[in-house]
Parts: structure tokens; C-alpha cells; sequence
């Protein structure tokens, strides 16, 4: 069934039996939060889930490859904020059109994370958010109801990411004190200049926002001097090569 729906283009009717088969191998959620999850039968039911949910991606790589391989999406791109949102048709054309591949990619994944059918679902959520990130996509974009601790938990190497959930859903606040709090981490690396550089860019845009109830001027101060520091460290290394290369 699964390859005939594939087929026709049906991915709508594709997504929503993968899930159904998805909940029905595991209709009780054993395998999501587990006391041991050593224990084989919850391993068995997690990858039997798992295996369902694969097919989805599989739809989503296949999409997101066409609109990289046609130019449309770079690899290091995200997908674009705003604009319109274009309805997933119940058929997709059996050729895409490279103006097509990126609003049906964008409907793909809006119908998976913020469509009224799979709000239960936290692993498929889970699988979705972690294919995102993996193929350098912006979940934060998308209205999970499971995004936040998402990021909060399986995310942890990529901090800046809450940063940018928290700046895209307007917590002005929240996101210029989480931007700082990562500027400051990034202070006591002087490799890492440009990166606290930038965190202080997004706090300062954060604090004047309105409602903010932040002040701009002592991150502005910050940015100065991080600054030239920055400056200051490429020309001692600057000068460091020129010496090494006449001794």
C-alpha cells in the first residue's frame, strides 16, 4: 500500500497511514519514556515505529535533494521566513518543478508538525525536528507543540537554536537574555570572537524590540569592545605569521 501511494503521490494519504501503523504498534507509547529502555521488547516496538516513520523521511529527503540539486536550496540555506503558505495538494504532481520543491517541502513539514492529526505523536514530532536539523533546516520555524523541549533536550550541542525559537516566536526577552547567556559562555574563547559577536548582534535587535524591557546601550558597549578584541587578536596573529615567515 505504502509504495502505491508513493506512487501516485499520494503523501498525505502516505503520512497519515504511516503514522496510524506507527500507533498501532505501540498504542500505549511504551517505547517513548521507558524505565529501561534496555529491555527488548521496547527496543522491538521503538524501531517497529521507527521503521514506519522512515518512509516519511524518505519523502522529505527525496523533496528536499530536488531543491538542492536544482539550485533552489543550498545546503547551508534555511528555508525562507514568512511568505505565503502554500496548501499541501492530497496529490503531488509526479514531476516537481524546481518552483515547486520548496513550498511543498514547506507543507510537507507543516503538515507534519503543526496538522491537528499527528499532535499526539510526540516521536514522530521527535523524528521530524531531528531530520530538520540533520539537513540544516530551521525547526524553529514550525509550531510543534514538542519543539521546545526538543531543543531544550536533544539539542544541546547547538544552544543558539533555543535562542533563535525563542527571537522567532516574539519572547523578546527571553531571547536577548538566552543570546547573551551564550555570549558570555563564548567570551572565555578567543577563537570564538566572531560567534560572541554575533549573539550580541541578535540580543541587541531582542532588546529593542518593543516590550522587551531591555537596554540596548550596555550590549552596544559590549559589542564595541568585543570588537576590538576581535581586532586586536588578528593582528597579534597577523603579526605572529610575518615573523614566523622571516626567522
Amino acid at each position: 500500500a505504502a509504495s502505491r501511494l508513493r506512487a501516485v503521490g499520494a503523501c498525505k494519504g502516505l503520512i497519515s497511514l504511516c503514522s496510524g501503523v506507527a500507533r498501532a504498534r505501540d498504542p500505549k507509547d511504551e517505547s517513548l519514556r521507558p524505565q529501561d529502555p534496555s529491555n527488548p521488547r521496547i527496543q522491538q516496538l521503538h524501531y517497529a515505529r521507527l521503521e514506519c516513520y522512515q518512509v516519511v523521511l524518505g519523502i522529505l529527503d527525496d523533496v528536499l535533494s530536488f531543491a538542492r540539486q536544482r539550485g533552489r536550496l543550498q545546503s547551508s540555506f534555511a528555508l525562507p521566513p514568512g511568505g505565503p503558505q502554500v496548501e499541501l495538494p492530497e496529490l503531488l504532481p509526479a514531476r516537481l518543478s524546481e518552483f515547486d520543491a520548496i513550498p511543498i517541502l514547506d507543507g510537507l513539514l507543516r503538515h507534519c508538525l503543526e496538522g491537528h492529526r499527528y499532535q499526539a505523536d510526540e516521536l514522530f514530532h521527535f523524528c521530524i525536528l531531528k531530520w530538520m536539523m540533520q539537513s540544516g533546516l530551521p525547526p524553529y520555524q514550525y509550531k510543534s507543540p514538542y519543539l521546545k523541549n526538543f531543543l531544550l533536550v536533544h539539542a544541546k550541542d547547538h544552544p543558539e537554536l533555543h535562542c533563535r525559537y525563542l527571537q522567532h516566536n516574539g519572547r523578546w526577552a527571553e531571547a536577548c537574555d538566552a543570546y547573551l547567556s551564550l555570549a558570555r559562555n563564548a567570551e572565555l574563547k578567543p577563537e570564538r570572537q566572531e560567534d560572541r559577536l554575533l549573539m550580541l548582534q541578535n540580543a541587541a535587535i531582542c532588546a529593542r524590540m518593543p516590550r522587551s524591557n531591555r537596554k540596548v546601550e550596555p550590549i552596544l558597549r559590549m559589542m564595541s569592545e568585543t570588537a576590538r578584541q576581535s581586532q586586536e587578536s588578528h593582528q597579534i596573529a597577523s603579526n605572529r605569521n610575518d615573523y614566523e615567515a622571516f626567522r
